[in-house]
C-alpha cells in the first residue's frame, strides 16, 4: 500500500462532520474537533465479551489478532544482550525491558482502532484503566460529567452525581483498608525511564578506528576507510599544433620528458555533455571547439573527456579525479549543441547551456573553474572566435534557474567572497548535485561529484550504495558531524530519500548540535553504527502504576487519618450501640462516622490531589488519540490537572499566547487539520502513517505524533532550540538494527534519567517487508534456540 495523505481540508472535514466547533473557538477553550457524546468512556475489560479478542497466559493477558501477517521467505537469527539466541520468521518484535529477550510486539490501542480495524501487522490490546481502585472510585461520581461544555456540573448532572456519590461513600472505606489501598506503584532503575538491553554484535563495512574491521577484508587492516591521492597534474592531453593539423592526445610526462617545459604547461579544460556530443562526427567537433578554445586561451593543450581517458583499467579512477584536473586549468570552456535527437526545442546557446547545467559532473565543473576568470562559452556551428563570456559569479541566476540561491553561495564560497563551513559547503552542495540528472555509473555518483569538492577522498568502492558513499565521503571529512545530525532530522514527507535535509520542524542541519553521540562504523545495508546515545524504552501493553512524591502537608495529614478512622469509628459505634450503657456515645460516633463515610471521595481527592515534586519516569505509548483528561484518568485515576500537552514536541504539537502573555499547549485535535487526520489514521495500512500518544510522566506530558509503526524505544542524540531531540525506533530483530520512525523534542532537564546504552546500529527507512492475508499466510513461529 502507498502511504496514505495524510491531511483533509476544513471543507472536507465539515462535509463528513468531522468538525464540531469553529477552529477558532476549539483552540481559544483547546476542545478537540473529533466529535462525542459527552466524556471519553473507554470499554476496557467489556471487550473480552467481543468474540476476535483472544486470552493468552502472559501480559496483556488479552488480545487481538492482526489482520496481516508477513510472508514467510526465510528463517531469521537474533542473538539479545545476554547471548540468548531466537530463531523465527520475520514479524513485529521490540527488546524487553524486563529480561532483554526479542518478544512479541502488542500495542494497546484506543477502543475505535480496536475494533474497526485489522489491517496492521502487530498485535492489538485494549486499553486498561490500571489507577487504583479507591482513586477511580473517589472520582467515579464525577466521570459523567463533560467538562469540556461548561466547566463544571450542570443542573441535569447532579442527581446521577449525588446518587453516585452514596454508593461510592459506601465502598471506598472498606476497600481503603484491602491491598486494593496502595495509591501507587514502586520505584524502579532509581526513578529513570526503562533502560534499552540492546547489543549490536556485528562488523561495520567500514568502522572508524581499522582495529575494528573484518580482517578477512581484502584490503589490509590499516585502511579502514581508504584514501585516493590527489591527481597533481592530468596523465594525458590534447597538445595543440600548426592551425588546421588535430590535436595530439599524449602522455603528459612522456611530453614533459620529451619537451623539458614542465613550468610552461598550460591547458583549457573543455566541458560537455553527453546528451549534445554522442557519434563520431560530434566528437569532430567536438575537438575544433576545443581547438579554438585553447588556442583563444593562449594556452597549448586542452583537457576533454573523451580524448584524455583512453585506458580502461582507469577510467574508474579517472572519472572521479577530474575535479583535480580543473583545479589545476588554466581556464574553463564549455562547449555545448543541440542535442542530436530534440524534442524540446533547445535550439539557442542560453537553452542548449541550460540542458549542460543540469548534469551532475557538470556542477562542480564550474564552482572548481579558476576564481576570477570568465567562463567561455562555444556554440556548435556559431563563430568560434566570438564565444559568449559569462561571469563565474552570474552564472547560477543564468544557468542554474532552479536552485539559483544556493548554487550562488556555492561559487561565492569557491570565488572567496562568502566562505562557508564544512557542514554548510556539504549540505549546499548536495541539495544541488541531487536536483541534477545523471546516467548512473555507479550507485554513489552524487557522492562521488561531492568528493570532488572536498579535502578527503575515499577511494572508490563499486560495492558501495547511494548511502553508503555519502557515508564514507562524510567519515574521511569528519564533515562537522553531519551524519549525527542528518539522523536527527525529521523528514517532512514519509517518502523523502536519505539525503533531503528538509526538516518537519523547519530547523536548518547546523542548528541541531549531536549529543554526545559519535559515528563509529557503517552498516553493511544503508545504515549507520551509532555510539553515545542515551535511551529510554516505550511500554506499548498498557500503563502502569507510577510511583511519585508530593510534600506533606497538615490538610492531607488530616485527611489521612480521617480517612483511616472511619471504618475504626463505625465499628467502635457498633460496638457501643450494642451495649444498653453506651448507646447514646455509640449513637454520636455512628453519625461521626457516617460523616466521614459522606465525606470520604472528596477526603480522598483532598489527599491525592496536588501536584508531584518527583515521580518514576516511563514511556507510556497507545495507538490513537485520547483527550487528556482520559489518559490521565486511566493512569492516576481521575482529572487532576497534572498532565498537559506538549507545546512544541511534535509537528502535530499546538500551543497559543494566553492572556498574561504565556506560552498554552493545546489538544492538538483543537487543529481542524490535526483532527481529519487522526480521524484518517484510524483506517491506515501497512506502509501508511498512523497516530500514536506517548505519554510521558517524567515530564508529565502527552505528545501525538505520526509514523508508519510504533518506535519501540526512544534514542536521544541531539540539541536543537533549547530542547533535545529523540529518535523513536522501530527494531527489525533479523538485523538487529533501529529504523527511525519519528523525531520528537524533548525538555532538557530529564535527559540524565535516560541512561547511555552501547552502540546501536541505526538506518534512516526501514523497508517494508512483503505481507498477506494472516488466514492466508499464518502466524510466525519461532523459538528460543539457547
Amino acid at each position: 500500500m502507498a502511504p496514505n495523505q495524510t491531511q483533509l481540508s476544513i471543507y472536507e472535514m465539515e462535509s463528513q462532520g468531522s468538525v464540531a466547533y469553529h477552529r477558532d473557538d476549539a483552540e481559544k477553550d483547546n476542545r478537540s474537533l473529533i466529535p462525542r457524546n459527552g466524556p471519553m468512556r473507554l470499554k476496557g475489560f467489556s471487550h473480552i465479551r467481543a468474540p476476535f479478542t483472544k486470552v493468552k497466559f502472559e501480559a496483556p493477558h488479552f488480545y487481538r489478532k492482526p489482520g496481516l501477517a508477513y510472508q514467510k521467505i526465510s528463517q531469521h537469527r537474533h542473538r539479545d544482550v545476554f547471548d540468548r539466541e531466537w530463531t523465527g520468521d520475520y514479524d513485529d518484535r521490540y527488546i524487553s525491558a524486563f529480561d532483554g529477550r526479542v518478544s512479541k510486539l502488542v500495542v494497546q490501542a484506543t477502543d475505535d482502532i480496536y475494533e474497526n480495524n485489522v489491517s496492521s501487522t502487530y498485535r492489538r490490546t485494549f486499553i486498561v484503566n490500571i489507577a487504583p481502585l479507591f482513586m477511580r472510585l473517589a472520582n467515579w461520581p464525577f466521570n459523567h460529567v463533560d467538562y469540556s461544555k461548561n466547566g463544571k456540573p450542570t443542573s441535569e448532572d447532579y442527581p446521577l452525581l449525588c446518587l453516585k456519590w452514596f454508593v461510592a461513600s459506601c465502598i471506598i472505606p472498606m476497600v481503603i483498608s484491602t491491598p486494593f489501598g496502595t495509591a501507587q506503584g514502586q520505584a524502579r532503575n532509581g526513578g529513570a525511564y526503562d533502560v534499552v538491553p540492546y547489543q549490536y554484535w556485528g562488523y561495520p563495512k567500514v568502522a572508524k578506528n581499522a582495529l575494528e574491521m573484518d580482517r578477512t577484508r581484502s584490503f589490509a587492516v590499516s585502511q579502514a576507510n581508504p584514501v585516493a591521492e590527489r591527481v597533481l597534474r592530468p596523465r594525458v592531453l590534447c597538445f595543440l599544433r600548426d592551425h588546421g593539423d588535430p590535436a595530439m592526445v599524449m602522455n603528459v610526462e612522456d611530453w614533459i620528458s620529451q619537451y623539458e617545459a614542465e613550468n610552461n604547461l598550460s591547458y583549457v579544460f573543455i566541458a560537455y555533455t553527453a546528451e549534445q556530443f554522442q557519434s563520431a562526427e560530434d566528437m569532430r567537433v567536438l575537438h575544433q571547439i576545443a581547438d579554438a578554445a585553447a588556442r583563444n586561451a593562449g594556452a597549448m593543450a586542452y583537457w576533454v573527456g573523451c580524448s584524455c581517458m583512453p585506458d580502461p583499467s582507469e577510467m574508474i579512477q579517472d572519472v572521479y579525479r577530474i575535479c583535480d584536473v580543473i583545479r589545476g586549468a588554466q581556464s574553463l570552456a564549455i562547449a555545448v549543441g543541440r542535442p542530436p535527437n530534440d524534442t524540446r526545442g533547445i535550439n539557442t546557446t542560453d537553452l542548449m547551456l541550460q540542458q549542460w547545467g543540469q548534469r551532475v559532473w557538470t556542477f562542480p565543473e564550474v564552482l572548481l573553474a579558476p576564481q576570477n576568470k570568465d567562463i567561455k562559452v562555444y556554440t556548435r556551428g556559431q563563430d568560434l572566435m566570438q564565444p559568449v563570456s559569462v561571469a563565474k559569479n552570474q552564472f547560477a541566476v543564468k544557468v542554474w534557474k532552479n536552485d539559483a540561491h544556493v548554487a550562488r553561495q556555492l561559487i561565492d564560497h569557491y570565488e572567496g567572497n562568502l566562505i562557508l563551513n564544512q557542514l554548510e559547503l556539504v549540505t549546499l552542495a548536495l541539495e544541488c548535485l541531487h536536483k541534477r540528472e545523471t546516467t548512473q555509473y555507479l550507485p554513489g555518483d552524487h557522492s562521488y561529484a561531492l568528493m570532488g569538492l572536498l579535502r578527503v577522498r575515499p577511494q572508490i568502492d563499486p560495492t558501495d550504495s547511494a548511502f553508503q558513499a555519502f557515508a564514507r565521503l562524510s567519515l574521511a571529512n569528519g564533515s562537522e558531524q553531519l551524519l549525527e545530525r542528518l539522523i536527527c532530522v525529521l523528514p517532512k514527507s514519509p517518502n523523502q530519500p536519505w539525503h533531503s535535509m528538509d526538516d518537519a520542524f523547519g530547523t536548518k542541519l547546523w542548528d541541531i548540535l549531536p549529543q554526545d553521540v559519535a559515528i563509529a562504523g557503517i552498516g553493511e545495508d544503508d545504515t549507520i553504527i551509532l555510539d553515545g546515545c542515551r535511551a529510554a524504552n516505550v511500554r506499548w501493553k498498557s500503563f502502569a502504576p507510577v510511583a511519585y512524591t508530593r510534600r506533606p502537608t497538615m490538610k492531607r495529614w488530616l485527611a489521612q487519618k480521617m480517612l483511616r478512622m472511619g471504618g475504626v469509628v463505625f465499628l467502635v459505634a457498633a460496638i457501643l450501640l450494642a451495649m444498653p450503657t453506651s448507646r447514646p456515645y455509640g449513637a454520636i460516633l455512628l453519625i461521626y462516622s457516617i460523616i466521614l463515610m459522606g465525606l470520604s471521595p472528596w477526603l480522598l481527592r483532598l489527599l491525592y490531589l496536588g501536584k508531584f515534586w518527583d515521580q518514576q519516569c516511563w514511556l507510556f505509548g497507545f495507538e490513537g488519540y485520547m483527550d487528556m483528561d482520559t489518559i490521565e484518568s486511566q493512569i492516576f485515576g481521575g482529572r487532576m490537572g497534572r498532565m498537559k500537552w506538549t507545546a512544541a514536541a511534535s509537528p502535530l504539537s499546538r500551543h497559543r499566547r494566553n492572556d498574561n502573555g504565556e506560552c498554552v499547549p493545546l489538544d492538538p485535535t483543537s487543529d481542524p487539520e490535526i483532527a481529519a487526520l487522526v480521524q484518517k489514521a484510524k483506517h491506515a495500512g501497512p506502509g501508511e502513517q498512523r497516530i500514536f500518544t506517548l505519554v510521558d510522566t517524567g515530564n508529565m506530558t502527552a505528545t501525538l505524533f505520526l509514523a508508519e509503526r510504533p518506535p519501540v524505544c526512544f534514542l536521544m542524540s541531539g540539541s536543537e532550540g533549547g530542547m533535545k531531540r529523540l529518535i523513536g525506533c522501530s527494531y527489525d530483530w533479523t538485523t538487529s538494527t533501529f529504523y527511525r520512525e519519528t523525531v520528537i523534542r524533548m525538555e532538557t532537564k530529564f535527559a540524565d534519567s535516560m541512561k547511555a546504552i552501547s552502540r546501536v546500529k541505526i538506518g534512516f527507512k526501514r523497508t517494508q517487508h512483503p505481507y498477506g492475508l494472516l488466514e492466508q499466510v499464518g502466524e510466525a513461529n519461532g523459538q528460543q534456540v539457547a
